[in-house]
């Protein structure tokens, strides 16, 4: 049993370290990129309501 666990890992690495560079990542979709800029922008907003409303500085 542990010899099978132990293959079956050997192959899993093998086939992880012979994927071409091109498939190691995938450039950003445009829905993904304007749902980063959304929350990054409602992040920044509400930092700035906080920073306001408790006098922070």
């Amino acid at each position: 049993m542990a010899e099978i666990k132990y293959q079956q890992n050997e192959q899993v690495n093998l086939a992880a370290q012979t994927l071409p560079e091109e498939e190691e990542w995938f450039d950003l979709l445009p829905i993904e990129k304007k749902l980063i800029s959304y929350s990054l922008g409602l992040g920044i907003i509400l930092l700035v309501i906080f920073i306001v409303t408790f006098k922070v500085m």
